[in-house]
């Protein structure tokens, strides 16, 4: 609190005979609000000149540093790497080479083949892949065009004896609507 109000203030206030007792009180009472206005600072004056320093300290701490250029990090280039080769897999994944491939193990067969420049054909390395795997690839062999039960049939099924029939026998005919 400010200076002004003290000790020997107060008194000086007590100590004077022509006030009544009601001036006495009010008079201490104002010099102690004079002394709580000395010191005192608003909320909104608070909170602005807590705006201003940090400002001030924003400014002074990114004196000379320049942002990050996002795209020139290793961090982004891994990922634009890893984003182009995920690309290329998934276009494979439709290409007539790999068709033979079952698609649950295309991921598979897909890292196991060299795609480095001077590699050999993907079509090679996917036979040598087949003969190693082949439960990664389908089959391509033609399946027989019916199934066969038993032994194969010739000519056809017996007529029987062909003699005059229980109709003919005791001369029911149909009738007629």
């Amino acid at each position: 609190m400010a200076s002004i109000f003290t000790r020997k203030a107060i008194n000086a206030i007590l100590a004077d005979e022509a006030l009544t007792a009601d001036e006495r009180t009010e008079k201490v009472f104002s010099l102690y609000g004079q002394a709580l206005d000395d010191g005192y600072i608003s909320k909104s004056a608070a909170q602005a000149a807590q705006n201003t320093a940090i400002e001030a300290a924003k400014a002074e701490a990114l004196k000379g540093v320049q942002a990050p250029n996002i795209k020139e990090s290793d961090e982004y280039k891994a990922l634009l790497g890893q984003y182009d080769a995920d690309k290329a897999m998934w276009a494979a994944r439709t290409s007539e080479e790999y068709s033979a491939v079952k698609p649950k193990f295309f991921e598979t067969v897909y890292r196991m083949i060299d795609h480095a420049d001077g590699a050999k054909p993907v079509k090679e390395q996917l036979s040598e892949i087949a003969g190693k795997y082949e439960e990664y690839f389908t089959q391509q062999e033609t399946p027989p065009a019916k199934p066969s039960f038993g032994a194969p049939t010739q000519g056809s099924a017996p007529s029987g004896k062909q003699g005059p029939s229980f109709m003919d026998t005791w001369g029911f005919v149909p009738r007629q609507k």
